[in-house]
């Protein structure tokens, strides 16, 4: 606004004028209603009303969560808080995208301009077909690209950020079940009369994870497909049914469905294990387990040997 002349009408019609000559109309809406023009309504919205009489093509950006802005940044007058709510509806009473942070409202404003422009493209200050060359092509397709892969590299960042999320922030670890304390297998198998039967097998966690996690060092480990279930589970298993061979004999034992994932679950809040992502040699991202470097020491503390 400082840049315009000091008179409200002469500053008004230049308002007018820019738009006129505008191909696209953004709006951005926060937690400040902005500075008033002579009829009581802030500039924006008198631009927003003048841009949609125009009928040009108007782009709405919303803030979502007005409530975690900081006070100095929200109105706070119960006038022009009002008069922001009722402006806020009536942008939203059109297609807009709401946003929570400054991160989101960039990709928003630029994924949106750039399917407006795809949809409804404009003459701009040149015209279209003198404007852009085929370098202009090759170099818009880039940054098509390149958006798509920053897109894709925020959604990872977001799912490692909820992946990474450990009930130890709001529970002390020492209070979680771990080392010595003993988890709880229900164990299927057929006994030596070939009756199905179960029993309660108590496992320590240290003696599951040195079953479970040496096959894991170093590396991505993810469920194979045939099968549902994680390559070092047999390990576990075999690990289990020699505590129950009095009973079980050669035979083959199951574990109650759940209780693996249950102690891949332990260990993660206890911070051994992590999901992770990585691409397969088609390209194809898949979702694994690995260990932490935090789950690396713990492993080689409890299988190194320390001599007599």
């Amino acid at each position: 606004m400082e840049l315009f002349p000091a008179s409200d009408e002469t500053q008004w019609e230049l308002i007018k004028r820019v738009i006129e000559e505008s191909d696209y109309y953004i709006v951005i809406v926060g937690g400040k209603y902005g500075s008033l023009g002579p009829s009581g309504k802030s500039y924006t919205e008198m631009e927003y009303d003048y841009a949609v009489e125009q009928g040009l093509p108007v782009l709405g950006f919303v803030r979502s969560n007005l409530d975690l802005v900081a006070a100095k940044y929200v109105e706070t007058d119960l006038e022009r808080r009002t008069k922001l709510d009722e402006f806020r509806k009536k942008v939203m009473a059109r297609t807009c995208r709401k946003f929570a942070d400054p991160l989101e409202l960039g990709m928003a404003v630029i994924k949106s301009l750039m399917h407006e422009t795809r949809v409804r493209p404009r003459v701009g200050w040149l015209r279209s077909d003198q404007a852009r060359s085929e370098e202009d092509k090759i170099r818009e397709r880039k940054l098509e690209a390149s958006l798509e892969e920053a897109t894709n590299k925020i959604k990872k960042l977001e799912r490692r950020l909820r992946d990474g999320a450990l009930l130890t922030k709001e529970i002390d670890r020492s209070l979680l079940s771990q080392g010595a304390d003993k988890f709880r297998f229900n164990v299927f198998f057929q006994d030596e009369s070939k009756r199905y039967v179960s029993q309660a097998v108590d496992v320590s966690w240290d003696e599951i994870f040195r079953s479970i996690a040496p096959p894991m060092y170093g590396y991505i480990m993810r469920k194979m497909n045939s099968m549902d279930k994680y390559p070092f589970e047999d390990s576990l298993v075999e690990y289990i049914r020699l505590k129950v061979i009095d009973r079980s004999g050669k035979r083959n034992i199951d574990i109650q469905p759940g209780q693996v994932e249950a102690c891949v679950f332990q260990f993660k809040e206890l911070g051994y294990i992590a999901y992770d992502e990585k691409e397969d040699d088609k390209g194809t991202t898949f979702r694994g387990i690995i260990l932490t470097e935090e789950g690396e020491r713990y492993l080689a503390r409890l299988m190194a040997q320390v001599k007599s």
